[in-house]
Parts: structure tokens; sequence; C-alpha cells
């Protein structure tokens, strides 16, 4: 299983902890869309480094039109050499309203389209479609998708992730996408469920079997302060719990009750309880929570069923530098079992 890490923080943090991460043998970095432009972080984190790959998780897709994202996915691909990855992601219905003034009423059957729509921008510019509509779907119709420039038939189309949580968008993202990107509450146990729905979509567009693996997200939060390490987990866990999308997690794991109990709790602003309600089962469940010397050995329990870890760490609640020194810890872990994945794969060259 290849292992790679969430960075984040200011513009110098991202690059920093790249450029650290890239020196360590890490697989890759990662970058989400939270106070940041995913492609600004992913343009910076290309420009510290030289060999690792870099990708986001994710990038917002419907508050952008396929061409732009289309344009900003090679800009980032052909400025780092073909490490880019694009990892996309619908967000949650409130957010996109709220935030975002973007009303999605349908989102598998439009991040179905929105990828379409990519291939065909990409395969036009590459002079491979003459078409007067390169791509017309429900919600995108694209009649323009070159400026007049030269075709670029050297140019990839850069792999593209979908992050997914339910039966319906997972198998969209067996259907049309390089790789799915599990999210943070998904357990081990609920991505082997994923990895059903996923075989679905790829039996349904005749691919591969191993043309849409998985990239786990695991929490991970880890310091010699152990309780301070599981309460962060617990407060980002009841966090996102507090969203009805993510309820067929909890219940998976005997927890479908709890995101009423959790948004009462957030909506009264009762951090304390928030954590409170999450118990230790469920926390070691889903995250990598406690000392950092049980850590490498309960990031195992996601190999198997991801090709990838990316590590992330909590930031819910938490002030920049607590994040700071978690992110830190995560790296140390992302390092070792770099290290290991190394080591195992030169002592396959050197066979018995």
């Amino acid at each position: 299983m290849k292992v790679g890490i969430a960075v984040g923080g200011s513009i110098a943090d991202v690059q920093d902890f790249s450029r650290r991460a890239e020196a360590a043998g890490i697989e890759s970095v990662w970058v989400a869309e939270l106070d940041h432009s995913a492609f600004v972080q992913a343009a910076a984190a290309v420009a510290a480094t030289s060999t690792i790959g870099v990708g986001t998780a994710v990038a917002l897709a419907f508050p952008r039109s396929p061409t732009i994202t289309a344009m900003s996915a090679w800009d980032l691909d052909e400025m780092s050499g073909d490490r880019f990855m694009l990892g996309l992601g619908p967000q949650v219905k409130r957010v996109m309203e709220a935030r975002f003034s973007v009303r999605v009423d349908k989102p598998a059957p439009q991040m179905r389209e929105y990828v379409g729509a990519l291939r065909s921008i990409w395969a036009a510019n590459r002079g491979e479609r003459t078409e007067k509509v390169a791509f017309e779907g429900e919600t995108y119709r694209i009649s323009m998708p070159t400026f007049h420039g030269p075709a670029r038939p050297e140019r990839r189309d850069t792999p593209v992730l979908i992050a997914a949580v339910g039966p319906v968008l997972s198998r969209v993202a067996g259907e049309v996408a390089d790789g799915l990107l599990g999210h943070p509450l998904a357990s081990p146990a609920y991505l082997r469920i994923v990895a059903d729905h996923i075989s679905d979509g790829l039996s349904a567009a005749s691919r591969p079997a191993d043309a849409c693996p998985i990239t786990a997200m695991p929490m991970v939060s880890i310091g010699e302060d152990e309780d301070e390490a599981r309460r962060a987990a617990r407060l980002q866990i009841a966090f996102y719990a507090t969203t009805p999308s993510y309820k067929p997690i909890l219940a998976l794991h005997d927890r479908g009750g709890l995101p009423r109990d959790l948004r009462r709790a957030f909506v009264n602003g009762d951090r304390a309880r928030m954590a409170e309600l999450i118990d230790d089962d469920l926390l070691d469940t889903i995250a990598i929570a406690g000392r950092p010397d049980e850590a490498i050995d309960r990031l195992r329990a996601w190999e198997g069923v991801a090709d990838r870890a990316v590590l992330g760490v909590p930031w819910y609640g938490m002030d920049s530098g607590r994040q700071r020194e978690a992110l830190e810890a995560a790296l140390d872990l992302a390092a070792t079992a770099a290290a290991e994945r190394a080591a195992a794969a030169r002592a396959a060259r050197k066979g018995p």
C-alpha cells in the first residue's frame, strides 16, 4: 500500500511539508479546499518539489466549469512533469448552497457528466475531436473546448479521482474515474462495501477490475499526550458525523442514531459533549489516534482494501500550532511507512 500525506496550513507550510515529504520518500502529498484554493496549494506543492506525486483531496467540482478545471489540471500536470492527480468532490448540499451559492440536485449524474466533459475537453485539445459540440449532457454542454490554439497531442488525461461515500457515486467512480477517494470517516470495513459498488460500476462500463483503486484517507491524531491526541480525533469525527450524508458509515458500526445527538451538541456549541459522544470503539474503528508507537500497526488495517492511504490530521476546533504538531507526527508516521515499503520492495527484488 502506497502512503501519502495531506498537507495544509499557510502556502509556506504546504511547500515546507511537501519538500519534507519528498525527502522522506513519501509517495504523494494532497491538499484540501477549505480556506485556500486547492489548485493554488497544489501549484505551491509542485513548485517546491521535483518527484513526489501531488493531488487534490479534494478540489470542488461543481462551483467550477469543467473547462476551467480541465485547464487548471493540465497546467498543473505540465508544471509538475505528469505528477498531478485531480481529486474531485461534490461537497454536501448545505455547504454548496450556503458557501458557494451553487445548487446541485443530482450530484452523482452530474459528476459522471463532469468527468466525461473533462475527458472530452482534453481530447479536443490533443486534436482528437473535431465535432462541433465536444460534450453535451443534461447539465454541461461544451461547444468550444479549445481556444484556437495549437493541438497538444503529447498531453495525457490527468488522472481523475472522485471522492465518494454512498453507493451511487461510488458506482459512478467505477464507471468513469481513475480512482476513488475515501472519506476520513470511512473505516476499512466501510471501504470494503465501497469496493463492491466500485466493482459494479467497473462491470457496467466494461472496465478492468483494477481501473479504479481506492485511496483511503485515514484520520491520524498521534502524540505524546495520548488523551489530547484522542480528544482531537473524537472532535473531528463528531463534526463530520453531524452531516446526514455520512450516516451510512455510522449505521454500519451500530451508531445510526448518533448524528441526532451530535447535531444538538453542535448547535449548542458544546464541543465537550460532541467529543464525549464518540466512544473508544468507534474512535479506534475510524481513526489512528493515541501514542505514536502504536500507529504503524494501526495503519496496516487499511492494507488489502486501499491501494493508497493518505494520512490526514484533525482540524476542527484546533489552533494552528496544535494542528502543525499533529501534521509533524503524521509526517513521521508516513515516513516510517514509506521506509518499510521501500525495504520490502528491496527484499522482494533480491528474492530468497
